[in-house]
């Protein structure tokens, strides 16, 4: 290899290195102060394949500069630990007698799209429902309607879910008959309920869901949340890796604007999981990846992630712009012990189902 492109070779290593562990180690400063930091944790996969790509470059030329990467490899493995699942050969069918299954489920109000179902999208959900059969099903942005001509989406999951009870917290109507919010539906008995002003979601009106469950004789908590969105369109998404700089820094303006808004949702959801007297579930849409400080805030040292307790790769759940994106969630506290885990990925929806198999440990 020429000197000048062994000496190319090497700042572009040092750089690539830099940049895997600022990505590792940034997501833990809070991005309401300091934006960079919400950004960083969504170049961590690249940077680390690109990190990984200069070692054999390096044992080709036989120089022993591939220790630039493998210090950076090493130094920033938080960041493989939350992102990725190593539970590649894990059957995790192990179900005890007491174990029950929560479903959490972005459902982009039941697929309608400019006001209009898209049906393909609709029987898809319900046949999620049938097939899998969640226990416990917490569907963010939820939309229902009681007009003869539309789909009464709420009657629907309840017949197709086999639910005896549910809690929908109606955000919003349009239209009389037009209902928008948060739905749980539960094959168990619901004993408490209550709604926290969250200004989540979309149009920052979504509140945060609890509930209190009887569970095989045992009161659960659940908690669900959709937290605020980066408010990003069709023509956002096609902005993304275009060579038009005023398109990507637009979409850049919406993402940083999203990142105070979810820092104040999450430390309301850590104030929430801090104050709970139950064993509690959270789920939810928190619309930011797992090495972010949204997701730290939120998990803390009280939950486990049912992901990476069973689940393998990247756990992609949101189907737009990056295999990476893992941004719908299951975390039960840590009395629960995580017996499977499951991602419904059908065609057509944006946000894929997430669900946990959990039992109590006694």
């Amino acid at each position: 290899m020429p000197a000048i492109l062994r000496r190319l070779f090497l700042y572009g290593n040092v750089i690539i290195a830099a940049g895997l562990i600022c990505s590792a180690f940034l997501p833990m400063v809070n991005p309401a102060s300091f934006w960079p930091a919400g950004f960083a944790g969504l170049a961590f996969p690249l940077l680390w394949v690109l990190s990984v790509i200069f070692i054999p470059g390096w044992l080709i030329v036989r120089k022993k500069y591939w220790l630039i990467s493998v210090f950076a490899l090493i130094v920033s493995f938080r960041g493989i630990g939350v992102t990725w699942g190593f539970n590649l050969f894990n059957t995790g069918k192990t179900h005890t007698a007491q174990s029950f299954t929560v479903m959490s489920f972005n459902s982009s109000s039941m697929g309608l799209l400019g006001y209009k179902e898209t049906p393909r999208v609709r029987e898809h959900i319900y046949q999620i429902v049938r097939e899998a059969r969640p226990d416990v099903l917490c569907i963010q942005e939820f939309y229902t309607n009681e007009h003869p001509d539309q789909q009464p989406h709420l009657e629907n999951i309840l017949s197709n879910g086999a639910y005896p009870y549910y809690y929908f917290a109606e955000h919003y109507t349009q239209w009389t008959t037009w209902h928008y919010g948060t739905a749980i539906f539960s094959r168990f008995p619901i004993i408490d309920t209550a709604r926290i002003a969250f200004n989540g979601g979309y149009k920052g009106n979504e509140d945060l869901l609890k509930v209190k469950l009887l569970v095989h004789g045992d009161t659960v908590q659940v908690l669900t949340g959709h937290l605020s969105s980066y408010r990003l369109n069709g023509k956002d998404y096609q902005a993304v890796g275009s060579p038009d700089g005023g398109k990507i820094k637009s979409v850049m303006g919406k993402m940083r604007r999203s990142f105070a808004n979810r820092v104040t949702q999450a430390q309301i959801m850590a104030a929430e999981i801090s104050k709970s007297q139950y064993p509690l579930v959270v789920t939810g849409d928190f619309n930011d990846i797992p090495l972010s400080y949204t997701y730290r805030t939120i998990r803390g040292n009280a939950l486990q992630d049912a992901f990476l307790e069973q689940g393998s790769g990247f756990g992609r759940t949101f189907s737009a712009l990056s295999p990476t994106l893992r941004i719908d969630y299951v975390l039960p506290g840590r009395e629960f012990a995580v017996e499977d885990f499951s991602i419904f990925r059908k065609k057509g929806l944006q946000h894929f189902p997430v669900m946990a198999r959990l039992s109590l440990k006694h």
